[in-house]
Formats: C-alpha cells, structure tokens, sequence
C-alpha cells in the first residue's frame, strides 16, 4: 500500500508531473516502463489523474477565497443589521408600555445566535408598522420598510455564507481525493519505473527518482579503520 503523502500539494504535484511528463517525453523511459506494463495509454491515464487533481486543488483555492469574501460580507451585513434592530429597540422601549414591548418581541434581551436574530428581527419590524406612536419617532412605514431590508440582507448574506461554506467543504474533499488517486497512481509507477530503469541513473533522476549508489568496500571500511587509528593514538 503506498505510503500517505508527507509532502506538501505543491510538492505533490510536482513530483507526478516531474515524473509523468518527463517519462511521456522520453523515448528511452517509454520504451524500457512499456515492457512492464506502462503504455503510452497508461501513461496518459497518470497525466488525466495529475490534470483532475491541478484543477481539484485550483477550485479548492477558488472555494476557500469565495468563503472567505462571503464572511467578510456577512460581519458587514450583521453589523447593518444589529444597528437597525438596537436603534429602533431602543426607541421603543423609551416611548411603548410592556404590552407593545412584547408585541414588538423586544421584551427580553436581544438574540445572539443567527437565527435567533434574524427571526427577532423579521418580528420587530414586521410588527412595528401596528403601533401607530412609533410614527411620531420617525419610524413611519417607508422607514421601517428601509430598516427591515437591512435585516434581510444580514439574511441573504447568511445563507450565501453558508453556501460558500458547504462549497468549499465539498471542494477540500474532492482535492483530497483527487490527490490521493494521484499519489497513489505516481507511487506505483515509481517502484514500477525503478526496476524498468535499474542502473539508468540519469533517466531515474528524470522522473524525479535519485538513485541510490552503492559504497564501495573501502567506504564500507572506512568507519572502523578510522576508529582503529583514533585507538591507537590513545
């Protein structure tokens, strides 16, 4: 089973098209992998998987950029809104009696939560049009339809919020899974490639596989007689 990729995607996707372009150019590579089963068609199948997952991680940046302006709107849009809600709670709780207070849905503390707001909201505008005093405070039925819009907006702006969200969600998860049939793909032909283009140094090198040389006896030797030496002068 191939190991779970420790590098980072850039790093990823240079390693499959490092190998996969290079082995696709290279007669010599396409030649030697082709007598172990990897055909220019099944070369071309790791070049469609390196393609699906460039574009996987593309529309992923693309989705996390899209939520992130989304929720620079929604903070706008909320702030619109709780400014419109306060004002006219305020106002109201300065001119009405409890009874309107409670028609209004004013009468406890403002909702935090979103939905919880949003919902108040609706009620406080929607029901300020039937308490004919909040007219003498400049809340007339042009006014409070202006104010209820900006509630709708912090609404429209949640549920636009929400959508990016679930998008870019949807989008990590496609790139992770592209990614893998990538890197999974790229990590069999790699062990496969090894043993096509053993004692081919620069044509492993090529496909990004740097081959490993093996030492020599002196090499080999070379730790205990040093040790032998640093003895001797004790």
């Amino acid at each position: 089973m191939p190991t779970k990729p420790v590098t980072t995607i850039p790093q990823q996707l240079n390693a499959a098209q490092l190998a996969i372009a290079n082995s696709l150019a290279d007669p010599e590579i396409k030649a030697a992998v082709a007598q172990f089963g990897y055909t220019t068609a099944k070369l071309n199948k790791g070049k469609q998987l390196y393609d699906a997952a460039l574009a996987a991680v593309n529309a992923q940046k693309s989705g996390k950029g899209a939520q992130k302006d989304t929720t620079a709107q929604l903070k706008a849009a909320e702030k619109d809104a709780r400014d419109a809600y306060q004002a006219l709670a305020k106002v109201a709780r300065a001119a009405l009696n409890q009874e309107d207070l409670t028609t209004l849905g004013i009468a406890g503390k403002e909702p935090r939560a979103t939905a919880a707001f949003i919902q108040a909201g609706y009620t406080l505008f929607d029901n300020a049009g039937d308490v004919a005093a909040l007219a003498d405070f400049g809340y007339d039925a042009d006014r409070l339809a202006a104010e209820r819009a900006r509630i709708e907006a912090y609404d429209q702006a949640n549920q636009t919020q929400e959508m990016a969200k679930g998008s870019a969600q949807q989008a990590t998860q496609d790139q992770d899974a592209a990614l893998a049939a990538m890197n999974d793909w790229v990590a069999q032909y790699v062990k496969i490639a090894k043993v096509a283009l053993r004692g081919k140094k620069q044509l492993l090198e090529k496909i990004g596989v740097t081959a490993r040389t093996s030492k020599t006896a002196a090499q080999k030797a070379a730790p205990k007689k040093a040790a032998a030496t640093r003895a001797a002068k004790k």
